[in-house]
């Protein structure tokens, strides 16, 4: 019998299995692709560097034709109002650069490491079904194996294996977006360090993301209410290409670019699931709730949380203890709680002019930064800098008196026929 039985071979999933294989259990991985494959979330995020440091990846990341990122821009459609929140001129020296990759190259390099860390690939191993009893768990595969674990991760990303099929995942209804994305070559960057940094788009009704991927290759990713995208009439290349050449700022960059890949879509990705942990199992990463990519968490919270759970499933198994997994559930469901809180003003037109015009008196600007390069775990010295943030978008929606206001009614909306 199997200690550790892995649902799943991306970042989260990856990460748990090399994590544990090294404490000395027995760990298989089961992944339903074979790698590389395509895939977005391209962005990382600062503090996830010490992670890479323990995984044995920071040499290869740093040697590879991985981009470097120093910050993030964002901008409004229009081009009048922006802000670039730069990680080289606040945080220490660890986390003042990130880096952006290709996922089909990243992922793999995560998947090959876990092999060399001993855990037992299995590539193009789609899980059918998971029964957990008292004393193990029982993993029934497509070609009508069973495997017996004493524990079981889920890291089966968006799928979310256990939550979906016990009932507890449900979508986040403020948060009902749809995301249409292609990779280009021929976008212009900015100049110098800038150069990688990810660039948010506002518009009114939604907003773009372009993440310069390589020297030449660009994601550029739309995400709009779902509703829109139902009633507007436009295939997902169409919506794309038509609200690209209607925002000036995005029109501006990609006057010279051409697309590389189809145009791809992806629905109703914000959602939560109750139950993260229970006697012979846990749900990491994207597995245990995924946010509006807009602050680019998603890599960063599926390795941290399989971090985290690797101790916890490692107390569980060698102690017999419960207390890890229990706080492992209190603290990701708190750290996507504060993502949320962000995330949901986002989409408010007070919450954007004190954003996209930050001051850093009372230390402001610091707070928000540590939150985009993704200190939300251990965030406890800025909560008060940030419910003061938070104060002063209250002020603002009452009286435009905290920062100067955007020209709401006049910025590009996604297009429709």
């Amino acid at each position: 019998m199997l200690d550790v039985l892995v649902i799943g071979g991306g970042p989260a999933g990856s990460t748990a299995a090399t994590l544990l294989a090294r404490k000395g259990f027995s760990v298989r991985l089961l992944e339903r692709d074979k790698f590389p494959r395509f895939q977005i979330g391209e962005s990382l995020l600062p503090y996830n560097n010490d992670l890479f440091d323990r995984l044995g990846v920071s040499d290869e990341l740093k040697r590879g034709e991985y981009f470097p990122k120093y910050g993030a821009h964002f901008v409004t459609g229009d081009g009048r109002t922006e802000f670039t929140f730069r990680f080289d001129r606040i945080l220490p020296p660890e986390h003042q650069r990130s880096f952006q990759v290709r996922r089909s190259e990243f992922d793999h390099l995560l998947l090959r490491n876990a092999a060399a860390s001993g855990v037992d690939v299995r590539e193009e191993t789609p899980v059918t079904s998971v029964r957990l009893e008292n004393e193990s768990c029982f993993v029934r595969v497509a070609s009508g194996e069973e495997i017996e674990a004493r524990f079981v991760i889920d890291g089966s990303g968006h799928a979310s294996l256990l939550g979906s099929r016990t009932g507890k995942k449900s979508d986040i209804a403020s948060l009902k977006k749809i995301a249409v994305f292609a990779h280009y070559r021929g976008v212009e960057k900015p100049k110098g360090r800038d150069a990688g940094n990810t660039t948010i788009v506002v518009i009114r009704d939604g907003w773009f993301w372009l993440i310069p991927v390589t020297g030449e290759l660009m994601s550029v990713g739309l995400v709009v209410d779902r509703d829109h995208f139902v009633n507007c009439g436009l295939s997902a290349e169409e919506l794309l290409e038509r609200s690209i050449a209607a925002t000036p700022f995005v029109a501006e960059r990609m006057k010279s670019a051409g697309r590389v890949t189809q145009v791809y879509s992806r629905k109703d990705f914000s959602y939560r699931v109750r139950d993260l942990v229970g006697k012979r199992f846990a749900l990491i990463g994207d597995a245990a709730g995924f946010l509006d990519p807009i602050f680019s968490t998603g890599v960063y919270m599926a390795m941290k949380s399989a971090d985290i759970a690797a101790d916890a499933v490692e107390a569980r198994l060698r102690k017999g203890s419960m207390r890890g997994l229990e706080r492992y559930e209190r603290d990701m469901t708190r750290a996507l709680g504060r993502y949320f809180h962000f995330i949901s003003n986002f989409y408010r037109r007070e919450f954007l002019e004190v954003f996209l015009q930050p001051s850093n008196r009372f230390g402001l600007l610091h707070a928000i930064v540590r939150i985009l390069a993704g200190n939300v775990f251990g965030a406890a010295g800025d909560r008060l800098k940030l419910a003061l943030f938070f104060v002063l978008v209250r002020i603002q929606k009452r009286r435009p008196v905290i920062a100067r206001p955007i020209r709401w009614e006049a910025l590009p909306r996604a297009a429709s026929l």
